[in-house]
């Protein structure tokens, strides 16, 4: 009996979150970050301010990922810890305003913070060593951890110094070089040394996806307040009725706390996730675009922009639904066929320059609605045994009186 006990502990040890303040406050800072990076596409749409924004919302990502990562297998709330997340929070924030839509992206600013956001990490792993003496012969964080980030560091270092034309290659490669080897390799010795705490992990994971909402309501409320009146009442409020789709969709169906933390697919998760941040950023912020300026100031890239994004919010539905049941089912279907419509119709409208934005939010709006509904709704029928089980144990519950 001693094995299944100790299992049963280990196993609640690892689904209890433990999410400080400080974590919050770094969670805030970086989606900060991140809704900046698209800010230089919505001023100026262009398919270089593109380009910079879904690099910048990639490469802020990760180091957020990686950092917490770490947080998550060495908890710790030592002050020189403390003071090397100030530092990174500070050059996650730099980077990202170095995306500027007046003078270009300034490169070699936004390339020397961005490596020298990964340079912390190194730092906060070595420190840790130091810091605490009784962790210094553990091998969780591995050279196949500190390598590829010092790779991916150098690479951006001296990305800092090429050609404005060479510098998003170089970025993409820099992240291809940090995110292969520790997602596809490092990633599963942590796991399977059961060293991740994965009610940590799932609640960081949630936080910021509510953070990310947060901050496009707050973006909505600073543009209106500009203004005299509101100039689309029928996309503001499509905005709220979207957003409370999401998070229901997220909290209630894909990613509920109802599901059992060992047995989600984490590293498909962890895509799906990505996925879902650049989704929710750049929808949110076209839904601000659209309900705060006229329609005259609508460059041509925004509607395949806003197509890919909600798209790109569904995919992630039915990816994280795969990750967490192993297999899509008909709410992941539903979710997956309505990403790809939307997709293709974003496209299909762009090449025919097209000015039906407007139309096409509200259409995405009601399909978005009706997969919160359809998705709630089957959730309910798997958890309560589907109709044909309720109608079977209802005709147990006449038979057994007669009995």
């Amino acid at each position: 009996m001693a094995v299944p006990i100790a299992a049963d502990q280990q196993r609640a040890r690892r689904a209890s979150p433990t999410v400080s303040w400080f974590e919050l406050f770094y969670d805030l800072v970086v989606v900060a970050a991140v809704s900046l990076t698209n800010d230089a596409f919505l001023s100026e749409p262009s398919i270089d301010t593109a380009r910079a924004a879904v690099l910048g919302i990639i490469s802020l990502s990760w180091v957020w990922f990686v950092t917490t990562l770490f947080n998550n297998v060495y908890p710790g709330q030592d002050m020189v810890r403390r003071l090397l997340m100030l530092c990174q929070m500070a050059l996650i924030v730099a980077a990202a305003l170095a995306i500027d839509h007046v003078d270009g992206v300034k490169t070699t600013a936004a390339m020397l913070c961005y490596s020298g956001a990964l340079v912390v990490i190194l730092l906060l792993i070595g420190t840790d060593r130091i810091v605490h003496h009784d962790r210094a012969g553990d091998s969780s964080i591995r050279w196949m951890t500190v390598i590829p980030i010092a790779i991916s560091a150098a690479l951006c270092a001296i990305g800092a110094f090429a050609s404005p034309y060479a510098v998003p290659w170089i970025l993409s490669l820099a992240l291809v070089a940090s995110i292969v080897p520790i997602i596809g390799w490092e990633y599963r010795n942590w796991e399977g040394d059961e060293r991740l705490r994965l009610g940590h992990l799932r609640e960081r994971l949630g936080l910021f996806i509510i953070i990310i909402l947060g901050e496009g309501f707050a973006a909505l409320v600073a543009e209106l307040r500009l203004l005299p009146s509101i100039p689309r009442n029928d996309v503001f409020a499509l905005t709220f009725l979207v957003s409370f789709a999401l998070w229901w969709i997220y909290f209630d169906g894909t990613f509920s706390d109802r599901r059992d933390l060992v047995r989600i697919r984490w590293r498909l998760s962890l895509l799906g996730h990505l996925m879902l941040i650049f989704g929710m950023a750049g929808t949110l912020d076209i839904l601000v675009l659209v309900t705060a300026k006229q329609e005259v100031e609508y460059g041509p890239l925004v509607l395949p922009y806003f197509a890919a994004s909600i798209a790109l919010v569904l995919l992630s539905f039915a990816l994280l639904r795969f990750s967490v049941q192993g297999r899509l089912g008909a709410a992941g279907t539903i979710h997956l066929v309505s990403g790809l419509l939307i997709l293709a119709a974003g496209l299909l409208l762009a090449r025919q320059h097209s000015d039906a934005l407007e139309p096409l939010i509200g259409a995405c709006a009601v399909i978005v609605i009706v997969n919160g509904l359809i998705g709630s709704w089957m959730d309910r029928e798997a958890r309560e045994g589907g109709l044909s089980a309720q109608v079977a144990a209802l005709v147990r519950g006449y038979d057994e009186p007669a009995n």
